[in-house]
């Protein structure tokens, strides 16, 4: 089974620097979270052609596909009409939305009206994700070559809610073998990055299924190991390795 997944982020808005996209950094931390990766986050305008060769692509990839923006009540809001054209599926006017928005107007003293109403359309084959903070749902669309793809709403607050509430849930269940990688942080001061580099070259350090990425910050270098949890034993060894290297260096009090 492949614990890969890619995030599309779709908007003209995202691109211009208008709305801030933090989209990857919480699907990242969700997902590492429960043992899954996200692979690829790419940022595209909202153009349909542009949509369905992106979502098609990362299906090629990949066996979870995040999709999100597009989803509200404007002519600019495409994403369900790209899909539905890559996908070959009908739009249909899922009416339990259609209820909950109704309910959701009336609550703020407004009316539903047709355009609104255009939030409750989903691919016909969708699996349809309420929407418990804000109007237009997210879908799980399974595919029948064993891939998802999710459709989810752009706002932030909106996509974490659908993300947390639904979809994380669901992804334990299905990927219930995926383990989360094992992380361990060796903290440095008084020493740049590439006096570090330096001396793990001198020293041979080069640990086997272990990655190693460097952080460095005013004065400091954090040096983060991940691993595998079948490669415990090795994150353990490389760890105690880099204390030896950088025995002098260490930040023991941060």
């Amino acid at each position: 089974m492949n614990f890969q997944a890619e995030l599309i982020s779709i908007g003209n808005e995202l691109l211009s620097g208008r709305t801030l996209n933090t989209h990857g950094r919480d699907l990242g931390e969700a997902l590492s979270a429960i043992g899954l990766q996200l692979s690829r986050d790419t940022t595209i305008p909202d153009d349909i052609p542009t949509i369905g060769s992106a979502v098609d692509e990362a299906l090629d990839r990949v066996d979870l596909v995040f999709v999100s923006g597009g989803l509200g009540p404007t002519i600019d809001d495409i994403t369900r009409d790209a899909l539905a054209k890559l996908l070959g599926q009908k739009i249909i006017i899922d009416q339990p939305t259609v209820e909950y928005l109704k309910s959701w107007y009336e609550k703020r003293g407004r009316t539903v009206t047709l355009a609104a109403t255009r939030q409750a359309q989903v691919l016909e084959s969708a699996n349809v994700l309420p929407n418990s903070v804000g109007a237009a749902p997210g879908q799980r669309i399974e595919l029948a070559n064993g891939k998802t793809l999710f459709v989810l709403p752009g706002p932030p607050n909106e996509f974490n809610a659908i993300l947390s509430e639904k979809i994380i849930p669901w992804l334990k269940e299905t990927y219930a073998d995926a383990r989360p990688n094992l992380v361990s942080t060796v903290r440095t001061k008084g020493i740049g990055e590439s006096d570090i580099v330096t001396i793990l070259e001198e020293a041979g350090f080069a640990p086997k299924n272990v990655d190693l990425g460097f952080y460095p910050s005013m004065g400091k270098v954090e040096i983060r190991l991940t691993a595998n949890p079948d490669h415990e034993l090795q994150l353990v060894e490389a760890e105690q390795t880099l204390h030896k290297l950088l025995t002098n260096h260490l930040d023991l009090f941060d």
